[in-house]
């Protein structure tokens, strides 16, 4: 296989893990953080209260 098969193959399995993890825990899930040492990636939902 060549170089962009291998990064395109680890991409949609990220990208398939995110989903599964988010319709896992929709009802539980309003903010998701992701802290590394230089970076952070937050995503937001709108939760109703009650």
């Amino acid at each position: 296989m060549t170089p962009l098969k291998y990064v395109l193959g680890i991409l949609l399995i990220v990208c398939l893990t995110i989903l599964i993890f988010s319709f896992i825990h929709r009802g539980q899930l309003c903010e998701l953080n992701i802290k590394n040492k230089n970076q952070e990636v937050a995503a937001k939902l709108a939760c109703a209260v009650g």
